[in-house]
């Protein structure tokens, strides 16, 4: 019987009422999904913990987990507006995969699933855009229990949704005098 204690903490019996309706999700929290059913349908061990970072990451413990690749939007890069319509701006999201392995004396320290890991990844379409590998390698911290990796991923979206209508003219060309 199994009495290690679960990786997510109870939550509370009552939790806060809402008073606003659940907002849709955004197209990076559409993305990071994708990001987290990727990994899951990449033929990785069924040990694996792969879920988004936790909200409250005191509420996580890794402790209790031998496998983790954690899912976490870092933040967007923006370019620049093309010409006069901002309606073209792209911006770079990026996030970041941890993966946490727990070291249990081989040396090959999970190679092989994270190179699983970076090819379920690779050229993946999620949400009309291209996911590219920015860079993946150990993590610089130190755990003496858990080998560290990160897999950094991005992919281009748009800025401003491209649904958004026109911007008005300034003038009203036929109002003009000597019309």
């Amino acid at each position: 019987m199994d009495d290690r204690k679960p990786l997510v903490k109870e939550r509370r019996e009552n939790p806060p009422v809402m008073d606003k309706p659940l907002m849709r999700k955004t197209h990076v929290e559409k993305i990071e999904d994708g990001i987290v059913a990727a990994l899951k349908q990449g033929g990785l061990s069924a040990k694996y913990l792969i879920d988004a970072f936790p909200d409250d990451p005191d509420d996580f413990d890794i402790s209790k987990a031998d496998k983790v690749a954690l899912v976490q939007y870092t933040g967007s890069r923006y370019g620049t507006p093309e010409a006069t319509g901002s309606n073209a701006q792209m911006r770079r999201a990026e996030f970041i995969v941890h993966v946490y392995l727990r070291r249990i004396g081989t040396p090959k320290r999970g190679l092989r699933e994270i190179e699983q890991m970076r090819l379920a990844l690779q050229g993946l379409v999620l949400q009309g855009t291209e996911l590219v590998i920015i860079r993946d390698g150990l993590a610089d911290d130190e755990d003496a229990n858990f080998w560290n990796y990160l897999i950094e991923v991005a992919c281009w979206v748009p800025a401003v949704p491209l649904a958004r209508s026109p911007r008005p003219f300034i003038s009203d060309f036929s109002k003009q005098e000597g019309a």
